[in-house]
């Protein structure tokens, strides 16, 4: 057997099971990431809308027309704006403003629902590749031990295989900490997007027509 794999097959056999642990951990990263990827584009479009839609009714006074709009919206804000008008309107009793944030924290909390899967394989892979290759010694050297055979080339073949689990952990932990990263900071300017239109929907209800009558 050659020292260093020259197909897929062969890092799998050298890694064992534990390199194909590694393997579908990394396909799982990268499909958590693509599915909270489209999430947050959706998130956005939401954000979009809500500012052209509710936020632009809310501004024009029309607080009635804003409600029906808010309607429309998607499902991870219609809560937020709904929540906060209904209050505001009288059709539901309690505060606009708990309402809504309490809401809005509901929403990011979907967003960063799975999110944790990222940032523990981040952290527990190079542990997970360290184990492969500590085994893969262990085993090399036991081999060692009943073939009765000895020299460099020997010893270094069977531990250049065993250092490919490392390799594979160390690959996917960096995988998994850049699409935590580009995921968690992506996440935050969406939650400040939400907030900010939360602070100006609330701004206006308080200082509108209807606010100053009461």
């Amino acid at each position: 057997m050659s020292a260093i794999p020259d197909s897929v097959a062969g890092y799998v056999e050298a890694g064992g099971p534990l390199f194909l642990f590694m393997l579908a951990v990394s396909v799982l990263a990268v499909a958590v990431a693509l599915g909270k990827g489209l999430e947050l584009l959706r998130f956005r479009a939401a954000i979009r809308q809500a500012d052209e839609r509710v936020v632009e009714a809310t501004r024009r006074g029309d607080v009635e027309e804003a409600r029906r709009l808010a309607e429309r919206l998607p499902h991870a804000l219609r809560c937020v704006f709904a929540s906060g008008l209904d209050r505001h309107l009288g059709h539901v009793k309690g505060e606009a403003a708990l309402a809504m944030r309490r809401e809005e924290k509901r929403a990011v909390g979907r967003l960063k629902s799975l999110v944790w899967t990222l940032g523990s394989a981040g952290a527990l892979m190079p542990f997970v590749g360290l184990l492969g290759t500590v085994l893969g010694v262990m085993e090399s050297f036991r081999s060692i031990g009943v073939s009765q055979a000895s020299g460099f080339a020997v010893v270094s073949s069977g531990i250049s295989e065993a250092l490919v689990s490392t390799a594979m952990g160390l690959a996917v932990a960096l995988e998994a900490v850049v699409l935590y990263n580009f995921l968690q900071n992506a996440i935050g300017a969406q939650h400040r997007e939400v907030s900010l239109l939360v602070d100006e929907t609330l701004e206006l209800l308080h200082s509108g027509p209807s606010a100053r009558e009461t």
